[in-house]
Formats: C-alpha cells, sequence, structure tokens
C-alpha cells in the first residue's frame, strides 16, 4: 500500500538525476535496459531541461536570437506534447496489439532517454539539417532496447513499431526540408 499524503510533495533528487545522465551518456544501451523509476516531476525536469539546453544551445550556435527564444519557449512545449503522443501511441499499442497494460509513466520513461541522442544532434543541426535524422535513428534504436529489455517485446515486433515511426518522421522531414 502506498502512503499518498496530500500535503508531500514531489522531490526532484538532481544529483542522483545528473549521475544517471552522465552514466547513461557513457552506457546508453545498458541503462535503456533498466529504466530508473523516477516520479513524474524528475521525468519533466530531466525532458524539460534537455529540450531547453537542446534548443538554446542550436540558436547560440548560430548566434540568432530568435532561435534561441524558440529553443527556451517552443521547443519544450512542442518536445513535451511530442513525448507524450508517442507515450500515448505505446500505451495504445499495449492494449491493443500485445493485450496487456503498461505502465505510462515507465513508457515516457523510456520515451524521454531515449531521445537524448536526438537533442544532442539536433543541437548541431544548425549547420547540417540531415544531422537531426541521424540523431533520431540513434534514439529509435535505443527505443528497440528499451521495448524488447523493459516491456518484453519481440524484437522483430519493435523493429516494425519503431521502424514505421521513423518512416513518418522521415516523410515529414523530408516534406519539410524540400518544401
Amino acid at each position: 500500500m502506498r502512503d499518498v499524503s496530500p500535503d508531500q510533495k514531489p522531490s526532484v533528487d538532481f544529483k542522483a538525476l545528473i549521475d544517471f545522465l552522465i552514466d547513461f551518456v557513457k552506457h546508453p544501451v545498458q541503462k535503456i535496459s533498466n529504466l530508473p523509476d523516477w516520479n513524474w516531476a524528475s521525468l519533466f525536469v530531466v525532458h524539460l531541461i534537455l529540450a531547453v539546453a537542446s534548443g538554446v544551445l542550436a540558436g547560440l550556435l548560430k548566434f540568432n536570437f530568435y532561435r534561441v527564444a524558440a529553443g527556451l519557449f517552443l521547443m519544450p512545449i512542442v518536445s513535451t506534447v511530442a513525448a507524450l503522443m508517442m507515450s500515448l501511441f505505446l500505451y495504445y499499442y499495449f492494449q491493443f496489439f500485445e493485450n496487456r497494460t503498461e505502465n505510462f509513466r515507465k513508457l515516457f520513461t523510456l520515451v524521454v532517454l531515449a531521445s537524448i541522442p536526438f537533442y544532442v544532434f539536433q543541437i548541431f543541426s544548425e549547420y547540417l539539417s540531415v544531422i537531426s535524422i541521424v540523431g533520431f535513428a540513434f534514439s529509435s534504436l535505443l527505443s528497440i532496447v528499451g521495448l524488447c529489455d523493459n516491456f518484453r517485446v519481440q524484437r522483430q515486433r519493435a523493429y516494425k513499431i519503431v521502424g514505421i515511426i521513423f518512416g513518418l518522421v522521415l516523410v515529414a522531414w523530408i516534406t519539410n526540408h524540400f518544401t
């Protein structure tokens, strides 16, 4: 039984988050295979810091005030909506195709951690736009490992799920890039 006290505020252990993220950068496949059990506050802090840092650094690389402002205000909103939609997609995938219910917070944790390579590569997309797709490819590979190791998805199914999502993102990127 869990204690749910209304006056208890969710806490964020910044040192533990930073230590985990440093280990994650060193050993991403190992860390994505065993997801941490973070509370919602910690998840959103990590996600928002990654999104803001990626957006602001991308704007600073070209030293464009509008891109820095977009990275500061727009990037966290867009990336949060995208991460929640991806988590929701995975949640309903498990409902309909795997006939089971998975923890939404754990799915969101997978999406947030798997997106780290995308955020890193996104910083340099100001100079070479295709590099964001390379970052998304690395994120996709981490997603496959995370789905297989944490949610017992068959490897072939994980390739199909993530491959479809990657294909949709690639089509959207090509459409956006060439129009």
